[in-house]
């Protein structure tokens, strides 16, 4: 922006009307082209992905932790049913399928103390611990040998985690369909996160669940405000 100030400074000071709108010009093309390179792929294409998110036995099944919390959710959404379909429509239409899993390794967090209730009530039930049963995929999520498994994270976002910006960037991605657990934490957080990294997101909005209903519906209008689209998975499966 300091750049194009200084041409323009220039301009004004040039006696010809044709060499100053002719500067004119070339600065902002200069300026937009280099705005135009923080976006991830060129204009006119549409490579998409679908993002997976925390889709684990603990959050996502009867035998898991958080089953008293996040029942209520799949029945309303049936999440498991919707996850199965939109990555059998994925895979059908070959777009690449990235899942991110959360994990905690308890021994290596012996005395942290946690900074905030999610985390609280992590570390006091032991969820998602790595190598236990409930931290496993679901059968209805579980990964092809050929789709990308990102590494266990510890915090909300993959962005954060600096584990997916190179997989998005090999596959030349715009867009991304968010899909999986939770709505107030790892959605919401994958959603803006890959807007603040120029992505556009997309939501499946029945293909996510939450710790409490009410929590699902404040999530739902904060995830209006961050995504491009929030969708059903039926028009996920009718648009690609």
């Amino acid at each position: 922006m300091k750049f194009v100030v200084l041409i323009f400074k220039i301009i004004n000071t040039m006696k010809t009307k044709h060499t100053a709108s002719t500067l004119a010009f070339f600065c902002l093309s200069i300026f937009f082209t280099n705005a135009a390179s923080a976006q991830t792929s060129s204009s006119g294409s549409s490579n998409k992905v679908l993002l997976i998110t925390s889709a684990q036995v603990d959050l996502l099944s009867e035998e898991g932790k958080a089953w008293g919390f996040t029942k209520d959710s799949e029945e309303k959404n049936r999440i498991r049913e919707n996850l199965k379909k939109i990555i059998k429509e994925a895979r059908k239409q070959h777009i690449p399928i990235i899942h991110s899993p959360v994990g905690f390794d308890y021994e290596l967090m012996a005395g942290y103390k946690p900074l905030n209730t999610f985390q609280k009530i992590i570390i006091e039930n032991r969820l998602l611990e790595i190598n236990a049963p409930g931290s496993k995929f679901i059968p209805e999520a579980f990964p092809l040998e050929n789709e990308i498994v990102l590494p266990y994270r510890q915090g909300f976002s993959s962005f954060w985690a600096k584990s997916i910006q190179e997989q998005l960037k090999k596959l030349r991605v715009d867009t991304i369909y968010i899909a999986g657990m939770l709505a107030e934490g790892c959605v919401e957080s994958h959603v803006r996160d890959a807007a603040e990294n120029g992505y556009s997101t997309v939501v499946i909005s029945d293909a996510i669940g939450s710790t409490s209903l009410e929590l699902l519906d404040v999530s739902m209008k904060t995830l209006s405000l961050h995504a491009k689209a929030l969708i059903s998975t039926e028009e996920f499966l009718k648009n690609n």
